[in-house]
């Protein structure tokens, strides 16, 4: 049962959401996705009741009346957050878990609501916060949420409620954020205000999670030992103590001795049996105030809220999902068709140089290029999106470099992981142990699981490690954790990273006669290469950073090659001498080198080996590979390839931008070739997925036409004739409105084209696809010798590629699976599965390059009425897309009920639906990956073809894609677009009445 009451459902859920307005211009030169700015929910403006941190200048911004919450009424002016502003990304994963926990009392049940309401806050980055007399209270608590109370001037709360879902797994720019970013938020309440930050969360088994994490980033790993990360048969003489070192800064108040423990900074208060949590806050006069937070799932959903109850009053309803800004590329059309990113051969491009504290700087990351390909360096929250957003694409990025576990320098790095091919994770053995405890305790995924998402590559103090025709020397810095700064070198330039680092001469010479620092550590640190290149220096507060002083003191030759990161505008006094770091892709700092002579080399083979279907090639090809390629160039707007032309190559992007352009039909055409369809019995192709029966696919399979075996209708649900048939009604109707609506939104996504057609009466072209550096067409043409060009792709920029003629390429290809991988692409195409893949609520968030790796691992069968796909018990080895007909779960006859199929995005959750439709993904994931019995049995309700796809061709697919591994993990099925969406009974009922109402008015 819900934690809820029946009379619970018919109180008014006020939404809290409000649109925000257009981030302010702070003349940074990095585009990147908007970012809206604090809004106020009720009336009034806040009032800063405390001071802010002294580091920092904050200038609170005005907030407007958005949404007011007075018994249930909603008062003007208010605005409804729409979905394509904000999207609920993490609600309801654990939330059937919780209900089935909480089974006590509402205490909010039949309570008034207050008035006038207390405020609520929507925080830009996400979380809600409300001002109660206990003080604000946070509910979730994305990264850098800190920054926007020290933005606006609201009072930095102390109570956090984190969110029952603390990491976004759906699919798109959000996927890998952490929404339970409680690090700050515990350092500014304890360093600043002298206090301990309040964590109120739903388990015992939460909190343990939670105090794993605080483990690893305020204190570093228990029992830390780095003689595995130097260089075999180091002497211990020459490595640091780094237990002794954490000890050291882990001593607070500095000189005290007392190392600093978890209570310090940190209590929790855990919702009890009932579902609640009670604030009490200790008053002056020795009174207490009382603010109590009832969790609970209303009747009808699956997703979990909170009810604030204060002075036996309803306050707020806030949802347990954290809602996100919705990343939005503001990027004007003229930067994306004309201005192309040409990497350097050597060169840093700083995302931004500041901290987590600077409520007005971007927190610090770098893409160190090496070889015109990037490492990431402490990418920060949605650091892919800026980067496409400044025409950088994820192919140039080939690994990510984690300095260290603390959340401004870690926060995106798993994001980055996650965003599109599996990437390559450099640091050393000892952070990147750190770095998945803490991201197992964050997820509550198993470590396993996560190492899997990514290829790791450890790297060795002491060693100099060649990478991409340069080399790497890294070192251990001076910090509160463990921290690795490197030096890199490519012919004669060379640049120095020095991570987060206390280096102060003075103090590490006091630390050295105190024991913490031996011989070889004081010299180490001491000697410092200040003598390079380029030099990126960080600083900040005393005792973990480097003093700006001390910088400042340096010969002006240094200086002069030394940039300041990880530290606010506001350091930087006229007096220093000191620059900060250029943040921006045009402000990226360069050092001329020669070319080396493999160079040219290099990039060739890194394009085609980043290419899935070349992935089993093996060094042995790569002479042919560089004999048979061809360099060819074009100006913006010449034509690349030519719709009708005969085809005899396919070609690699090396840099530049091309678009594939179709044209559209005048309006008599469209509608004479959808007439000419609709008597054939087939689909315009140019309305959606081509879909076909595809009868030379069919299967004699083993059919169970044996009704009786079967209760086709699904377990726990049975309707009888009557309503079946009206319901079937009401679907087909349904099914016409939102035809309508995609239609609509076909037209929305062409951005007026067609309407604009419709008026000229004529053929018009318009761009359906998008290629950039890394990206590949024209590949029939190597398998296929009467191949004819099919759509015009013209150069957008100036563009560089690399051309392979088919006779040339087919002695390559010879004897490899590249040919068969190219045939079942084809294959793929013509049953249109990229479309079909198009109508999938989760599969369609794939990038292109991922929805052209998943394509050509499908394979069509068809199957007839009553015939299984698969059944429960037996070994896991496909999953399917369903391509036309419909299939459903069905049970065997005296095999008992069928196991509750978890939804996508939860544990647990509904039943799946009546029936799987086109667009549909039916597979179990954890049995593919686990070898493990079905639990389910796939039969066709009705005649009709699915896409198969092995259990190996999805393993492969999923060690390219790991943000759709963890999207998909635990389900059972992906429904279609807008699929498993059922009305209400009187819903469905008002809904058949306006039905029937339309049709008399046709009539």
């Amino acid at each position: 049962m819900p934690n809820s009451r029946p009379g619970s459902s018919s109180r008014k859920v006020v939404p809290i959401l409000n649109p925000p307005p257009s981030s302010e211009d702070n003349g940074s030169s990095i585009v990147e996705p908007s970012s809206p700015s604090h809004s106020e929910v009720t009336s009034g403006s806040a009032t800063p009741s405390q001071s802010q941190p002294p580091s920092e200048n904050v200038s609170p911004s005005p907030a407007g009346m958005v949404r007011t919450l007075s018994n249930g009424i909603e008062s003007p002016p208010g605005q409804a957050m729409t979905p394509k502003t904000m999207k609920r990304v993490t609600q309801g994963f654990d939330s059937a878990m919780l209900r089935a926990h909480f089974q006590g009392d509402d205490l909010s049940e039949g309570l008034p609501f207050m008035d006038p309401p207390l405020k609520i806050y929507n925080q830009p980055r996400g979380g809600v916060i409300i001002e109660t007399k206990c003080g604000n209270v946070q509910f979730g608590m994305p990264p850098e949420t800190i920054k926007d109370c020290l933005a606006s001037g609201l009072q930095v709360p102390q109570y956090f409620v984190v969110p029952t879902v603390a990491f976004v797994r759906e699919l798109g720019p959000n996927i890998g954020m952490n929404v339970a970013e409680f690090e700050f938020p515990a350092y500014c309440n304890f360093f600043f205000y002298r206090r301990r930050v309040t964590l109120i969360v739903a388990s015992r088994e939460i909190e343990k999670r939670i105090r794993k994490v605080f483990q690893e980033t305020l204190f570093g790993p228990e029992n830390v030992d780095v003689s595995q990360d130097f260089v075999e048969g180091t002497d211990k003489d020459k490595m640091p103590d780094m237990q002794r070192e954490l000890n050291f800064f882990r001593v607070f108040p500095p000189g005290s001795g007392k190392l600093m423990q978890l209570e310090d900074l940190l209590e929790f208060i855990v919702f009890d049996d009932d579902g609640v949590a009670d604030i009490v806050k200790k008053e002056e006069d020795g009174s207490e105030s009382i603010v109590q937070l009832q969790w609970r799932v209303p009747l009808g959903t699956d997703d979990g809220e909170y009810v604030v109850v204060q002075d036996g009053f309803n306050c707020g309803i806030i949802p347990d999902g954290v809602t996100l800004p919705e990343v939005s590329l503001n990027v004007p059309k003229a930067i994306h068709d004309t201005v192309v990113f040409e990497p350097p051969l050597f060169g840093v491009t700083v995302l931004g140089s500041s901290h987590g504290f600077d409520p007005s700087g971007r927190t610090s990351g770098y893409v160190l290029w090496l070889n015109k390909r990037g490492y990431m360096i402490d990418p920060p929250p949605q650091s892919t999106a800026i980067l496409l957003a400044n025409n950088i694409p994820p192919s140039l990025i080939t690994g990510v470099i984690v300095t260290h576990c603390h959340a401004d320098h870690d926060a995106g790095t798993f994001q980055k992981i996650l965003q599109e091919g599996r990437i390559t994770l450099m640091t050393t053995q000892t952070i990147h142990d750190s770095f998945l405890r803490k991201y197992a305790a964050l997820s509550g995924l198993d470590p396993k699981l996560l190492q899997k998402s990514f290829q790791f590559r450890p790297v060795k103090i002491g060693e100099s490690i060649k990478m991409r025709g340069g080399v790497f020397k890294f070192f251990y810095s001076l910090h509160a954790i463990p921290c690795v700064g490197f030096e890199v070198f490519l012919g004669d330039k060379s640049m120095v990273f020095s991570a987060d680092h206390m280096n102060d001469p003075e103090k590490i010479k006091i630390l050295h006669s105190d024991g913490v620092l031996n011989d070889w550590r004081k010299d180490q640190l001491l000697s410092f290469p200040w003598h390079r290149d380029i030099i990126l220096h960080e600083a900040g507060i005393p005792p973990i950073h480097t003093p700006m002083e001390f910088l400042a003191s340096l010969d002006e030759d240094v200086k002069a090659r030394l940039y300041i990161v990880h530290v606010g505008s506001n350091s930087f006094k006229p007096e220093f001498g000191l620059k900060p770091a250029p943040v921006g892709v045009e402000n990226t700092l360069t050092l001329e080198v020669e070319k080396s002579e493999n160079a040219a080399a290099l990039e060739v083979l890194d394009l085609v080996t980043g290419i899935d279907l070349f992935s089993t090639l093996t060094i042995e090809h790569a002479r042919e590979i560089l004999q048979t390629v061809e360099i060819v160039k074009f100006k913006a707007g010449d034509y690349v390839i030519k719709k009708g032309d005969e085809g005899h190559s396919m070609m690699i992007i090396a840099s530049g931008k091309a678009e594939v352009r179709v044209s559209m039909l005048k309006r008599e055409d469209r509608i004479n070739e959808e007439r000419m369809a609709d008597k054939k019995g087939q689909q315009s192709p140019r309305l959606g997925a081509g879909i076909s029966k595809a009868s030379s696919f069919k299967s004699v399979g083993r059919n169970a036409s044996a009704l009786s075996q079967l209760s086709i209708a699904e377990a726990e649900h049975s309707d009888s004739e009557e309503e079946e048939e009206a319901d079937a009604e009401y679907a087909a109707k349904a099914a016409k409105y939102a035809e309508k609506d995609a239609e609509k939104d076909s037209r929305s996504d062409l951005n007026g084209v067609q309407e604009e057609i419709e008026k000229m009466g004529e053929d018009v072209q318009t761009t359906v696809k998008t290629f950039t550096t890394g990206d590949y067409f024209g590949e029939q043409a190597l398998v296929a010798p009467d191949c004819i060009r099919s759509a015009d792709i013209i150069a957008v920029t100036d563009m560089t590629c690399y051309q392979f003629q088919r006779q040339d390429f087919n002695w390559l290809l010879h004897g490899t699976n590249v040919v068969a991988k190219i045939e079942r692409m084809i294959m793929a195409r013509q049953d249109a599965v990229w479309d079909l893949i198009g109508m999938n609520s989760v599969l369609r968030l794939l990038t292109p390059t991922q929805k052209t790796q998943l394509e050509q691992r499908c394979l069509p069968k068809y199957y007839e009425q009553g015939e299984y796909v698969w059944e429960e018990g037996g070994p896991a080895t496909i999953a399917c897309l369903i391509d036309s007909g419909k299939f459903k779960f069905v049970t065997a006859k005296n095999k008992g009920m069928r196991r509750r199929a978890p939804s996508v995005f939860r544990h647990l959750g509904p039943p799946p639906p009546p029936q799987f439709m086109p667009g549909s993904f039916v597979g179990e994931i954890d049995a593919l990956l686990e070898d493990k019995p079905l639990q389910t049995t796939l039969c066709a309700k009705e005649a009709g073809q699915v896409m198969l796809i092995s259990k190996e061709d999805l393993l492969e697919f999923f060690t390219n894609a790991p943000g759709v591994l963890l999207a998909m993990l635990h389900t059972q099925f992906v429904l279609e677009e807008g699929g498993g969406k059922k009305e209400k009974p009187k819903e469905m009922k008002d809904l058949k009445r306006k039905v029937a109402l339309e049709d008399e008015d046709e009539d």
